[in-house]
Parts: structure tokens; sequence; C-alpha cells
């Protein structure tokens, strides 16, 4: 009998040892694709960690004073306590020189190109010692913790007790086998903790809700998880009214059954077992965790801790409200699937959209299950004397419950600082994950099985396990470990590049790769500088890429360490060449109309130093300016004052003059695009006396060069004629045109010598 009781015990929780297999391997990809203190917050985690160990005590928060710890010094210390125990017995002697800052790190910005490290590396795999070796035994207290939530969500499913083994299975595989869920399971986060004491508090809260009456044993054990979970983080302490609630509910069952059968038992309820219940949560609570909130009492006047937490993290700069979760709703989403990093790392853009239809679907399967139990209450009110089918229905009122209360707070701490991330949800996982799948699992049942074989849909959810363990197996490979790879030297500079030679001290910049094309106010200016080391600096110097107008004006900039924030000027390898690619963000706002150029440099991030640039000759450079394309807002119009109209006068049949204004020796000139030319033409103005000797001249490029017109726009160039020669008072010929700079070849127009003659002369007095 005990080996036939093992046999169907293994079979049962077999697909729990897949999954959970799966679940460990996959973290420790996901541990391997991302440098130590790169994942979300992690740098700080370690930080209060290495505090505490160091130093045997909680440390004192003071707004305005940087740490190594900042805002997470405010946080619950249980997680904090246990890793500086398991990384006491290291040498961390070297953490500052292991979390040295790229001081051009850009964080929470997803979409930029680069500098998604927060602190420099020498490689993305250092060697596993000191300071290092200590991260990664905490993030491996991080996994245990995960497997735990995994474990607990498989458990909590099975009790509910329904679509038997779909829900389970396929709850657990939302949790485990989501790329974000596996990102923080990874990484040094007490969100891993308080996440697995919670999950657990559910478990048993469902338990405890089949049973007929209260277990005093159980009771101590979810005081003391609920307790521990609040010891941990504040999000510990959201369970407590819906345990509290589930108490209530054994409590009084018996009355309501007793109820429908006219009987009153109320003077006989478990009132001994429900008080136990009350007071264990409380004494364990105060005797454990009160010590930590009196503490806070004590040092900052609050219970919490959490204005002095918003004052070290930076409050919330303007107003908050329900507009504004609206605008962050998308990100919020984002960070609860994949956002990785310091929440600066997208994957696919599809995968969201993907989610986001699962979500909807699911969503619509439970709306779809609300419906048919009302539209069926007459069976309901015969079901209801099933106390196991109105227990496990009263179990996913209160999971609904707990993630509208775990939504609600998450709102409410992103009300006075920046954290609207989804993964804040992850200690309310189990009660997401069970409902999230009871819904598709509906859609399934109630929607597809009509039109579609029992068996597939009964069996859809190992296809489901099977995508997204195989989606969760791509992430690291393709979405972070790039993020964070060392810039690889190449042998010799394509031959598509642009030639340019510009010295800066210990490296040249020999080529350069950027789009030749027109840009507008919002676009992304991608560029490639290909850099020649002469050899390693003594200095990391800074890089900076300015893309600027002909007025001098920058409508955009990145600042830099080479290789997008990954390679140090003092630990690149001499004679190497490197291809070191940006994007640079321009301005949304921008209304210039010129050619486009980026200005390349170095300098110094501590002395703020400029590096002087020479040319090939060792002659001094005042600048660097690489030609980028052109830069106009979207259909230009561009228009004249007391304009003279000019019909039927066109050059290249892609350019017509429509009007022009003249005043004393300045002529402004009107021309409308019909086409696109091929090159960037110049206009030519020139002043002819009687005997055709020209006497004055005015050319002029227009401020946008003309390959990048668009047929309809209107352009303007203004021309003041002028001579080497004083000019005699008189009255002379205009004749206006355009050639190509490079070759002298006219656009050709119906007058002699492709140049138009204007309709009035121009008098010099």
């Amino acid at each position: 009998m005990n080996s036939i009781s093992r046999y169907f015990r293994l079979k049962v929780n077999l697909p729990l040892v897949i999954i959970l297999g799966a679940f460990v391997i996959l973290c420790g990809i996901y541990t391997w694709a991302t440098p130590p203190l790169e994942a979300s917050d992690e740098l700080w985690h370690i930080g209060m960690i290495d505090w505490i160990a160091n130093n045997g005590q909680l440390p004192v928060q003071e707004p305005g004073v940087k740490t190594a710890y900042e805002q997470e010094g405010s946080q619950p210390p249980l997680y904090y306590l246990i890793g500086a125990l398991l990384v006491s017995g290291i040498d961390r002697s070297d953490f500052d020189t292991v979390r040295q800052a790229n001081p051009h790190a850009v964080a929470g910005v997803p979409g930029y190109v680069g500098n998604k490290n927060l602190v420099l590396h020498d490689t993305p795999h250092p060697a596993l010692q000191g300071s290092v070796l200590a991260v990664y035994i905490v993030r491996l207290f991080s996994i245990l913790c995960a497997c735990v939530t995994v474990i607990a969500i498989y458990a909590t499913a099975r009790e509910i007790g329904v679509w038997q083994p779909a829900l389970p299975i396929l709850a657990t595989v939302l949790t485990a086998f989501n790329p974000m869920f596996l990102f923080i399971s990874s990484s040094a986060n007490n969100d891993n903790l308080v996440t697995a004491f919670n999950s657990v508090v559910i478990w048993q809260m469902v338990v405890m809700i089949k049973q007929v009456q209260f277990s005093t044993r159980r009771s101590f054990a979810i005081a003391l998880l609920i307790t521990l979970a609040s010891l941990t983080k504040l999000s510990g302490l959201v369970l407590m009214p819906f345990v509290g609630l589930a108490a209530v509910w054994v409590l009084l069952r018996p009355q309501f059954y007793a109820m429908r059968n006219g009987q009153n038992l109320f003077s006989r309820l478990e009132w001994r077992g429900f008080f136990m219940f009350i007071f264990l949560i409380g004494s364990v609570w105060v005797v454990v965790a009160g010590w930590w909130y009196l503490r806070n009492v004590m040092l900052y006047g609050e219970l919490v801790g959490t204005q002095t937490m918003v004052a070290v993290a930076g409050p919330r700069i303007g107003g908050f409200s329900l507009q504004t979760l609206v605008d962050e709703f998308q990100g919020f989403r984002f960070a609860y699937w994949a956002l990785f990093g310091a929440v600066n790392i997208m994957t696919f853009r599809w995968f969201y959209d993907v989610m986001d239809a699962l979500t909807v679907l699911s969503l619509l399967g439970l709306l779809t299950v609300v419906i048919m139990t009302w539209r069926s209450r007459e069976i309901w009110l015969l079901k209801v004397e099933n106390r196991v089918w109105l227990d496990r229905r009263i179990s996913l009122v209160l999971f609904a419950l707990i993630i509208t209360a775990g939504t609600v707070s998450v709102a409410a701490w992103t009300s006075q600082t920046y954290a609207s991330q989804g993964r804040l949800l992850f200690p309310f996982n189990s009660a997401i994950s069970i409902l999230f799948a009871a819904g598709l699992i509906a859609v399934g049942r109630y929607w597809v099985r009509p039109f579609v074989p029992k068996w597939l849909v009964d069996n859809a959810y190992y296809g489901t396990a099977c995508v997204m363990a195989g989606f969760a197996l791509i992430v690291p490979f393709a979405t972070i470990a790039p993020a964070y790879d060392s810039p690889v030297a190449i042998e010799r500079v394509p031959d598509t590049v642009r030639s340019v030679y510009a010295r800066f001290g210990d490296v040249a910049l020999v080529g350069y790769d950027a789009p030749d094309q027109r840009y507008f106010a919002g676009d992304v200016l991608p560029v490639t500088v290909y850099w020649q080391v002469i050899q390693p600096s003594v200095t990391d110097y800074s890089l900076y890429l300015h893309a600027t107008l002909d007025d001098g004006s920058v409508i955009g900039k990145v600042d830099s360490y080479p290789g997008a924030g990954r390679l140090q000027t003092s630990k690149w390898n001499a004679d190497a060449i490197y291809a070191d690619t940006y994007a640079i963000p321009l301005d949304a706002l921008s209304e210039g109309i010129s050619r486009l150029r980026i200005q390349v440099g170095w300098w110094d991030y501590e002395s703020k130093a400029l590096v002087a640039a020479v040319d090939q000759n060792g002659q001094p450079l005042n600048s660097v300016m690489l030609d980028a394309g052109g830069f106009a807002p979207n259909a230009v119009t561009q228009n004249i004052v007391d304009v003279v109209e000019i019909k039927n006068v066109q050059f290249g049949s892609v350019i017509e003059l429509s009007g022009y204004h003249l005043d004393g020796n300045t002529l402004t000139l009107s021309w409308r695009a019909l086409g696109t030319l091929p090159a960037n033409y110049t206009v030519f103005v020139q002043a002819l006396d009687e005997q055709n000797n020209l006497v004055g001249q005015g050319d002029a490029p227009p401020m946008l060069p003309t390959r990048y017109w668009q047929a309809g726009e209107t352009f303007v160039t203004r021309h003041e004629i002028r001579s080497e020669q004083p000019i005699t008072a008189g009255t002379y010929r205009i004749l206006v045109g355009w050639y190509n700079p490079e070759d002298l070849m006219r656009l050709p127009t119906t007058s002699p010598d492709n140049a138009f003659v204007m309709p009035v002369p121009l008098k010099i007095p």
C-alpha cells in the first residue's frame, strides 16, 4: 500500500518536479546573463547587506547623504540580515571597486541605446571571488526563496480543487516561466523572500478555509509566516486583513449553514480557536517584528518608514492623478513580464502584446464564470450546501481582494515616488497566477471547446508551458546578455564607412557611419564611430556626440564611456580598432531647419577638461564635425513678407521659383519643391551690368540641403549681393539659378545658360 501511495503521490507531483527543475536551470542561465549588481536595485540591496555585515547593525537613514544602500536602508531588515550572515565569512574589501559606477548610465529608459550598465565591468562574467562571490551567494539564496514560491503556488492551486491538473500546472507556469520573475528570482532582491512568505501564507490560508475547525499549529504557522513577511517588506502586511477575513469565514461558516435550516448556533461557534488565531497573529507580530516598527517611530517619527524612504529615494515631482497612472500603465505592464537591468532593457515588442492579449482573455474568462454563476443562481443555492464548493469560491474571492489591495498599495507607493513597476506585484503572485490561469482555462472550456476537439482544449496547458519555457530560455541570450557584452575589436574599418581623421590624445577617429537622410523632431540619429587606439589612457575619458544645426544649437547629445558604457579608455587594447555605436535622441520640440552634423569629442568626467584634437599633420582642430543629413519639421512652409509672385519658372522639373522680395542689395527668394534631388544644390544670384559683366554675387545654399526636400514644401533663401570691388551706383540685371558645388553643373531651366533673369533690375544707390 505504501508503494502504491508513493506512486500516486509522485504521479500527481511530477509536473511540479519538472517545472521546478526547469525553473532552477533557467534561474542559473539568468544569473549568468546578468552581471553582478546589474539587476533591478541589486546594487543597493547588496550595499545594504555589505553594510550590515561590516557593522553588525542596521543603518540610520539620513536624507541627502549618499550611501551604498540608498533607499533600501529603510526596508524591513530580514532579507538583509540573512544575506549578511551568508556573506560574513567572505573578504569583501573590493566592494567599492566592484560597484564603481558608470557615470553615464541611463536607468529607466528602455529605448535608449547603450549605457545599460549601472557599474563598470572588465568582463560581464568576473571571477567568483570577493564581493562578486558574495553577490552570487545572495542570488543563490534568492533562487531558493523563489523555489518556495513555485512550490507554494502549485500546492495552493491543488488545494483549490478545480480543473485538475490544468489549474496547478498553468498557474505555476505563469509564474515560474515569466521572464521577469526569473530575472528577479536570480538577483539579490528582498522581493524574493517576501514573495515566498506571502505565497506560503496564501497556501495555508486556503488550507485553513478547507478545515472544519481551527488548528492551533496552523494558526501559529500562519502568524509566524505573516510576521516574517512583514519583517522582510511592507507588502507582507497587505495579507493580514485577508487572513483575518478567512478566519472569520471559518468561524461563521457553521452559523451560515445553520441559518439555512432555521437554527442558531452562534453561541456554540469555535470562538476559542478564532481568538487563539487572532491572539497568535498579534502576539507573534509584536514579539518578532514589533521592534523594527518601534525603531522607526523612535528614529523617524513614523511606524513604517516610508516617508524617510521617499526622502532618500527622491519624491515624485509634480502632481499625481489618475491620468498619471494611465500614462505610466504601459511601463507598469511591461515591468511585470520583462523589463530587465535597471528598468532599461526590453525584450521583443510582440511579447508584451501577446501577454496583454492573454490578460484580456483571462479577465473575460473570469467574467464568464461570474456571469454563468449568477445566471445559474438556483443551482448555486443548491450547491451552497456543498461546503467544499463554497469554500473554493471564498478562496477565489479573497484572491481577487488580495490582488486589488496589492495593486492599491503599489499605486499609493508610486504616488509618492517613481515606482510604476509591475514586478512590485510579485509578492501577490500566488493569487495573480491562480486567477490568471483560471480565467484562461474558462476561456478554453466555455468559448473554445465547442469548436475544437475536447482533448486539445483539455491539454492546451502543456503546450502553453512548453512555449513559455522556450521563450524564457531565449530571453537571456537574445535580450539580457547582449546589453552587457564587452565590445570586440575589429581587424579593419569597413570600406562602406565614411573616412575621417582626428586624433584625441591616445585615440584617433578614423571613420564613421550615419544614415544620410532627413530627420525630424523626436527622431533618433544612429551613428557608429570607429576608433583606432594608439595606446591605453591613464585617465578614463568620456566621449561626447552632439547633434548640431548650422546656427550652433545642439538638438541632441550622448555622453558615454566608449563601447556604449561597457569599455574604459584605460583598459582598451593598443592598436585595436573599435566600432562604437550610439543613437542620439533628437529634441522633440526643436523647429530648426538646417543640415545636421555630429560634433565629436572627448572629455574628462572628473575635471570637465576637453581633450584637444589634431589632424593627420598634427595641426589643431577647433572642432570635429561629421555630416549626418538634414533636420526639419514635417511639411516645411516658409514664407516671404510682401512677396512678388512668379509663375512657371522651374529648375530641373523639381524646384519652382514662386516669388521674391527685393530690399536694397538683398534678394529673398521663395521656392516650392516639386520632388527630391539626388544632390545638394546651391542657389546662385548674379548681378550683371549692361555689358554682361559680373559686378556682384550672392550665392547661398538653402537652410535645408535640397536632397532632403519633400514635394509640396516651400523654402526661402536670402542673398546679399556683394563684390570685392565697390559697386557703382546704377541698375543691374539679376540672374538666378541652381548649381551642384561638386561639379558646378546647373539645374536646367528654359532660360539661356540655365539662369533665370529676374523680372525687375537691381537698383544700387
